[in-house]
């Protein structure tokens, strides 16, 4: 993405007054919400850094023969490192060849770059492995380690990285970046607060066929607490699509609704607010307990259904069953 993205103005400053000052950082930890664009900065770091004729705000040119290999990716001093697969690890023979890398003088004779993406897919051998390049880091290199969850690292690797933390911008700057983008005739505050303020996420979801595949899900899990639904049916219907995104949008629908019973008559700002009345009716027939416990058991779907193997329609069709088990509030 070639994009300058608005609320990446003042960590792109920040990081320019440390390159011009000499004391840009060896390794920098790029941590936040997914959706914030932090694989976009890294990329865009990265070009800068690498580019021989970048222009006054620190962007890469675009034109220079760095920038033109960086495009056809092959610079021979700038390496990215993933998984082999989706949903696999990083693993140690990666890190060591990064590693390798890095010992040898850049081609160019400038900044040596990796970004390594998502780091909280490291194996434990690989982890350790990149403790020790960071330990003794190479001069004229920075290492770009991207992650949405930063406490999945280990507290040594993490330690040993700045941070530069990422924060859904106020919607003073996401609206009209999302306004400008999104045709279609959508609730776009309601879009972002449903992505957590995210503004890529929000833009990910903003295409109707999305919205409406919402709202299927909220009269499905609607209908199994009613008795309307068979829980089996339902668990069909919540494989299909992206199932890590449904169980995203299920977590926040319990967030909502334990807000909404603690504090009933206390405004604030919800995180599907153009949910409300149907949560208003879902809290008013459970109990604090129940509610709490309904949360926590979203989370642990989720973690489960996204990070192993494991028979996803199974547990679907448990999370469901026990949804169709309404308790009476008097009786917690």
């Amino acid at each position: 993405m070639d994009e300058r993205l608005p609320w990446h103005l003042s960590m792109w400053q920040q990081c320019q007054q440390r390159l011009a000052s000499g004391r840009l950082p060896h390794a920098l930890l790029l941590a936040g919400p997914a959706g914030l664009g932090k694989r976009a900065f890294a990329h865009r770091l990265a070009n800068a850094l690498l580019c021989e004729t970048p222009a006054a705000e620190g962007d890469a040119c675009g034109q220079c023969r760095a920038c033109r290999l960086l495009r056809a990716g092959s610079h021979p001093d700038h390496r990215m490192v993933q998984p082999a697969e989706d949903g696999k690890v990083i693993k140690i023979d990666q890190i060591r060849e990064i590693s390798a890398f890095l010992d040898h003088t850049a081609q160019y004779g400038g900044y040596k770059v990796v970004l390594l993406e998502p780091a909280d897919r490291l194996n434990v051998h690989a982890a350790n492995s990149l403790l020790k390049t960071l330990e003794e880091p190479p001069g004229a290199s920075l290492l770009l380690l991207v992650t949405a969850h930063p406490a999945r690292l280990p507290a040594t690797l993490r330690s040993r990285c700045q941070l530069l933390r990422f924060e859904p911008p106020p919607p003073t700057v996401a609206l009209p970046w999302l306004q400008a983008r999104i045709t279609e005739p959508l609730d776009i505050k309601a879009l972002l607060a449903v992505a957590g303020g995210a503004p890529l996420a929000a833009l990910q979801q903003a295409s109707g066929e999305r919205w409406r595949r919402r709202r299927e899900l909220v009269e499905c899990y609607d209908q199994v607490q009613t008795g309307r639904l068979d829980p089996i049916r339902a668990a069909e219907i919540w494989t299909e699509g992206e199932l890590a995104e449904n169980l995203r949008w299920l977590i926040g629908w319990h967030t909502d609704l334990i807000r909404l019973k603690m504090s009933p008559n206390e405004p604030f700002r919800l995180s599907n607010p153009d949910l409300r009345a149907i949560l208003w009716r879902w809290a008013d027939r459970q109990a604090p307990r129940r509610l709490f416990e309904r949360w926590d058991a979203a989370v642990q779907l989720h973690t489960l259904c996204t990070t192993t193997q494991t028979n996803v329609a199974l547990l679907l069709e448990a999370f469901l069953s026990d949804a169709a088990e309404v308790v009476n509030p008097a009786s917690c």
